[in-house]
């Protein structure tokens, strides 16, 4: 059985039950994640700079870390090994095409989540 799309398990956890805090770090990872996820895909199909796709790779780990979207972590985490040791480019692409993957799917579920921590004075 796969696990969940979405788990913001520990997202609760560390915003004890504060739904602004929920809604400011979903607000933040919808603003930022995807500009990081497409800054990583051109790097790793347009170039070879194994420093830099590490370095980006690197960065949206901890993101990846609290709001957990089906085995993004895990890819994220996989590319940024295969680039510190410049490893096999063909499964670094393949790894980037499974996070794309899952993340446009897990998406409007997290804008859906978004809305429902939306403080009503906003």
């Amino acid at each position: 059985m796969n696990p969940p799309l979405l788990d913001l398990s520990y997202l609760f956890d560390i915003s004890c039950g504060d739904p602004k805090y929920v809604f400011e770090v979903l607000t933040l990872f919808v603003e930022t994640f995807p500009n990081g996820l497409a800054n990583l895909e051109k790097l790793i199909r347009e170039t070879d700079d194994y420093e830099a796709i590490h370095k980006q790779a690197h960065t949206l780990k901890s993101s990846a870390g609290i709001i957990r979207i089906r085995q993004v972590y895990d890819d994220i985490s996989r590319i940024d090994s295969l680039a510190r040791s410049r490893g096999n480019k063909a499964e670094i692409i393949a790894k980037m095409e499974n996070i794309l993957f899952n993340f446009n799917k897990a998406l409007p579920l997290i804008q859906s989540e978004r809305g429902k921590h939306r403080p009503s004075s906003l």
